[in-house]
C-alpha cells in the first residue's frame, strides 16, 4: 500500500449492480454518479445482454466525464455492474479500474469491488507458483482469480469457495450469465444493500444510489451474506466463515452521504448524535458554532442544539477546486486552501467561535482554516472533532497517511492547541463514538485493534501475546 505525503482521509470506491432492467447502462450511471464521493480517479461499467456478450467502458476521470449518451447507448443489455474508484491497493491507472472482466472456459465473469484484501500479497504468491497470471496490480484481480478457479457448481457455490482463504474487507458485486450477486465480507467492514424497482433488482455501496433510480431499499447485505439476482429472482447465501461484525466507523464520520441509510436511520441523523455527545464531553462558552463544511455540517448542527450557542454559516466550502502545484513557497502552498476554503466575516468577527469538524489527519489543513478565523476577526477559536484521536492507518478500504504522518503522532497533547493556533481542542472519545454508531464498529484506526490480521511490506499486524487489553500491534 503506497502513500504519499500530500493525502489526506479518503475512500477507496463504490460499486453499484442492476439486474433484469431495461435501462441498465443508464441505471448504473446514475448509481455511479450518486457514489463519486466514495472515488473521483476513474470509473467503469460492464453490462450483459443476456446472450453471453459483455460490453465494458473504462476511464480514468469522474463519471460525467467518463460516460456521455453515446457511450451509454451503446453499452447493450438488461443487467450490469459499475464502479467508482480510489487507488489504496495498486496503483492508479487504466489497466487497474474496475470492473475487472475475464472469460474463463466460455464463461464470462466480471467483478467490481469495495474494500482492502488484507493477505492479497500471500494469496497471490501462491496462485503465481501454481501457474496463474495477473495483469493489474489490484488486489481485486486475486478475488476474480480465486473465484473463477474453482472447479464446477453455480456462481454461488464458486464464490463461497473463492472466498474461502480471502481475508480483509471485500464489498463485491459479481457478474456472469447467471445473474449478479452482491456479497459482503463476514467482518462487514463496508457497506452492501440490495434494491428493487419492479422486476429490477439492484445492489450499491450507499442506499442514495437506489433513490436517483427510484428504486426502493429492500434491506442490508449483512456481515458474511450474499444476495444473487437471477431469472429465478432474488436468494440469499451464506459464505463459510462465521460472522463477526465490524463496521467501519468511519463511513458514520465522514464517508457516507447524509442522506444514505445506516441502521435503518439517515447518517445525517447519527452525525446529529455524535455532534450532541460532542458538546457533551467537551463544552464551551461560545457566540456561535460553524462547521468545515460539508461533512461535518450534521455535526455541527448537533453540537449546537445540544448547547444552544447559535449555529451560523462561518466557512464557505468552493466545490469547483482542482489540484493546485506542490510549491517550496509557504505563501503559495496557502492557496490550495484558500481556493478551497473562505470564511464569512461578518459571521465571525469580534466572536468566540467552535469550530466543528469531522477528524485531524495530519492536521495542516486544520491549521490554515485555523488562520483564516484568526485573520479575518475570530476572538477565539475552539476546535471540536466529531472522532476520536486518528493515530493507525486502515487496511480495510480506506487511503490514509503513514502513521508516522498523523498529528497526533508528531504533537504532543499538551501542545496541540499551540500547534494549532486554537484556544481549546476537544476529540469525542471512542466510548461516545460506540454509543453512536455501535460497540461491534470497528475503530481500529483510534485504537490499534485490528479485527483482521494484515500484510504489509514484508511484516504483519497480528494480535499481541494477550497483553490484556487484546490489542493488536505491529510486529
Amino acid at each position: 500500500m503506497k502513500h504519499t505525503k500530500q493525502r489526506e482521509i479518503r475512500e477507496k470506491c463504490g460499486v453499484f449492480g442492476v439486474y433484469n432492467s431495461p435501462t441498465a447502462a443508464h441505471d448504473i450511471y446514475h448509481g455511479l454518479f450518486a457514489q463519486q464521493h466514495r472515488g473521483q480517479e476513474g470509473a467503469g461499467i460492464v453490462v450483459c445482454n443476456g446472450s453471453g456478450e459483455f460490453y465494458v467502458h473504462k476511464d480514468l476521470g469522474l463519471v460525467t466525464q467518463i460516460f456521455n449518451d453515446d457511450v451509454i447507448e451503446n453499452l447493450h443489455g438488461r443487467s450490469g455492474i459499475g464502479h467508482v474508484r480510489y487507488s489504496t491497493s495498486g496503483a492508479c491507472g487504466k489497466k487497474d479500474l474496475q470492473p475487472l472482466v475475464v472469460t474463463h472456459r466460455d464463461r464470462v465473469i466480471s467483478i467490481a469491488h469495495n474494500g482492502n484484501i488484507t493477505n492479497a500479497a500471500t494469496l497471490k504468491e501462491g496462485m503465481e507458483i501454481d501457474g496463474s497470471l495477473f495483469t493489474t496490480s489490484s488486489d481485486t484481480e486475486v478475488i476474480l482469480h480465486k473465484i473463477v478457479g474453482q472447479p464446477g457448481g453455480s456462481l454461488t457455490e464458486k464464490i463461497r469457495a473463492g472466498l474461502r482463504d480471502v481475508e480483509g474487507a471485500y464489498s463485491l458485486v459479481i457478474q456472469s450469465d447467471e445473474g449478479i450477486a452482491g456479497v459482503r465480507d463476514p467482518y462487514g467492514f463496508r457497506p452492501l444493500f440490495v434494491g428493487r424497482r419492479d422486476d429490477a433488482w439492484y445492489f450499491a455501496s450507499e442506499t442514495c444510489a437506489f433513490d436517483i433510480v427510484d428504486a426502493e431499499l429492500i434491506c442490508e447485505i449483512e456481515p458474511g451474506e450474499g444476495y444473487l439476482a437471477s431469472s429465478q429472482g432474488l436468494h440469499r447465501f451464506r459464505l463459510e466463515a462465521e460472522p463477526c461484525p465490524h463496521f467501519c466507523s468511519f463511513e458514520v464520520v465522514y464517508f457516507s452521504r447524509p442522506d444514505s441509510l445506516y441502521k435503518g436511520r439517515s447518517i445525517h441523523h447519527h452525525r446529529l448524535e455524535l455532534g450532541k455527545a460532542l458538546f457533551e464531553e467537551h463544552p464551551t462558552e461560545a457566540d456561535i458554532v460553524t462547521a468545515v463544511p460539508d461533512s461535518s455540517n450534521s455535526a455541527a448542527l448537533g453540537y449546537a442544539l445540544a448547547s444552544g450557542i447559535p449555529l451560523d454559516i462561518g466557512l464557505i466550502r468552493s466545490h469547483f477546486t482542482g489540484r493546485t502545484f506542490i510549491s517550496p513557497d509557504p505563501a503559495l502552498r496557502d492557496v490550495k486552501v484558500r481556493q478551497k476554503f473562505n470564511v464569512v466575516r461578518d459571521a465571525i468577527e469580534g466572536k468566540r467561535v467552535v469550530v466543528v469538524d469531522d477528524s485531524i489527519v495530519r492536521g495542516t489543513t486544520s491549521r490554515k482554516i485555523v488562520k483564516l478565523f484568526r485573520d479575518k476577526g475570530a476572538k477565539e477559536v475552539h476546535l471540536r472533532i466529531g472522532s476520536p484521536k486518528v493515530m493507525h492507518p486502515c487496511f480495510y478500504g480506506i487511503d490514509m497517511p503513514d502513521r508516522g504522518e498523523f498529528l497526533i503522532n508528531k504533537i504532543p497533547e499538551s501542545l496541540l492547541c499551540t500547534f494549532l493556533h486554537v484556544d481549546s481542542i476537544g476529540f469525542l472519545s471512542t466510548g461516545k463514538l460506540a454509543s453512536v454508531v455501535g460497540s461491534g464498529a470497528c475503530q481500529a484506526c483510534f485504537t490499534g485493534k485490528y479485527p483482521v490480521p494484515v500484510e504489509q511490506v514484508g511484516t504483519r499486524i497480528e494480535k499481541t501475546n494477550k497483553v490484556g487489553n487484546g490489542e493488536y500491534a505491529y510486529l
